[in-house]
């Protein structure tokens, strides 16, 4: 049975609380970018959505480990980046498919121009493969967003739930005989 939080929310209402405001920050940025023409800018965009989520995902963590001492904070952070992981994907869908199309024929057609610049010939066996991906190109990155932002969530989740609490190699009854020793020697 789940455990009710102290404010009558459950684990995965949380979670989806929280995973939505992680998506939000790749969201905005996402846009931001489709709307910034400007590659250094849109590199920089990048660089801060990424520590910005690293940083809002610990924050997350702490909270939800501060809430629940019992339980989990990397199980919690998975289950955070994997929700997060969805409603991201769900969005590149929107924003190839609806918002942005121009934005698929324009690379897909900026990397024609790099292979004839090249002097590189295309079978036709690949160019045709190169069409179908194009017209199927919202599908293949939303299914690809959702793995990337997952598999970051999990390297993420793990790395800040063995930061997140201070951890002792020591029992409790080992610390208060070192204490009790340390008051001793006084």
């Amino acid at each position: 049975m789940e455990q009710i939080a102290s404010s009558g929310n459950s684990k995965w209402s949380l979670a989806a609380r929280d995973g939505l405001i992680l998506a939000a920050v790749t969201v905005v940025v996402s846009t931001l970018t489709f709307l910034t023409k400007n590659s250094f800018l849109s590199t920089l965009l990048w660089l801060v959505k990424l520590v910005g989520s690293i940083w809002l995902l610990r924050i997350i963590m702490l909270r939800y480990g501060k809430d629940h001492p019992g339980e989990s904070t990397f199980g919690y952070g998975v289950i955070v980046c994997v929700l997060s992981a969805l409603v991201c994907a769900v969005w590149s869908f929107f924003e190839y498919q609806f918002l942005f199309p121009s934005a698929v024929e324009e690379a897909f057609d900026q990397m024609y121009q790099t292979f004839e610049q090249m002097g590189a010939m295309m079978p036709e066996e690949f160019t045709d493969v190169m069409l179908r991906m194009q017209d199927n190109y919202a599908q293949i990155n939303s299914i690809s967003t959702f793995f990337w932002c997952s598999l970051l969530g999990l390297l993420f989740s793990a790395i800040l739930a063995r930061t997140g609490k201070p951890k002792s190699v020591f029992t409790d009854e080992e610390m208060k005989q070192n204490r009790d020793e340390d008051e001793f020697n006084f």
